[in-house]
């Protein structure tokens, strides 16, 4: 919902800044001050957006991280992992840091 809102948003920009162009002269490309004016309203329109729709995303995902079911697939996640690297011929500690050093898989990368 929140990403439509975002595209409703850029789209509605975009004809603004169209119309914009249109009603100029036919060749006149916008100056440097303009350009900058048109991004910065842009920005400021979208800014708000996303931080919403990055703190809906972050809740949403510590609502499923609460869930049990959650640990216990992470845990069988690790848990096969570490078991396949010994299998593969890592030593226990090779394997142990290869572990705690792989992120789970998340909806956001970079997250652990």
């Amino acid at each position: 919902m929140q990403i439509k809102k975002l595209l409703v948003m850029v789209l509605l920009l975009a004809v603004a800044a169209t119309s914009f162009a249109e009603g100029t002269a036919e060749n006149k490309q916008p100056s440097p001050e303009e350009v900058k004016q048109l991004m910065e309203m842009s920005l400021g329109a979208m800014v708000p957006m996303m931080g919403k729709m990055a703190e809906a995303m972050i809740d949403a995902q510590l609502r499923i991280a609460e869930k049990p079911e959650t640990a216990a697939s992470l845990a069988a996640f690790k848990k096969n992992l570490y078991s396949s690297l010994i299998k593969q011929g890592f030593t226990k500690q090779e394997a142990f840091d290869i572990m705690l050093n792989t992120a789970v898989p998340a909806a956001m990368p970079g997250m652990k």
